[in-house]
């Protein structure tokens, strides 16, 4: 097997729907987005995971492809937590916001936050994940 390149070394997706897990962590391979993609389905599995996990920067996820509307705790309380995570983590990994927002105050709120980089729908698209590689420079609110 040829090596690969890939854009990013780790994505942790959050997402409680089994089926858009599924396709969108097969399109993260598909465009060699991330090396690892690691799925959680609520936003406490991935809040543990990014506790004990991640001891150092190499070990926390480049980026977070986020569901809003979460059972329990929400893609919003998520961030709200993540904000608390040590500055190696928060440092690093950028997060994706996975939704259609209704409200845009609401929105706004959540790109004030450094670490909120953008909103995709969903599912993803591999010319999405192109893009978002192409652009992760600059903090881009929403790609298509």
């Amino acid at each position: 097997m040829p090596d690969q390149k890939f854009s990013f070394m780790s994505t942790l997706l959050v997402d409680d729907s089994e089926i858009d897990s599924l396709v969108n962590r097969r399109l993260i391979e598909l465009t060699n987005f991330s090396e690892q993609c690691i799925v959680t389905h609520s936003a406490e599995e991935a809040l543990y995971f990014l506790q004990e996990e991640c001891r150092s920067a190499d070990d926390a996820p480049d980026w977070i492809f986020l569901d809003m509307y979460l059972p329990l705790m929400s893609g919003y309380d998520f961030i709200d937590e993540f904000k608390k995570l040590p500055a190696f983590i928060t440092g690093k990994t950028r997060i994706i916001v996975l939704s259609v927002f209704q409200k845009q105050e609401r929105l706004q709120k959540v790109f004030e936050n450094k670490f909120v980089f953008g909103q995709l729908e969903k599912p993803l698209s591999q010319q999405a994940l192109r893009n978002l590689a192409e652009g992760a420079k600059e903090k881009i609110i929403a790609f298509s």
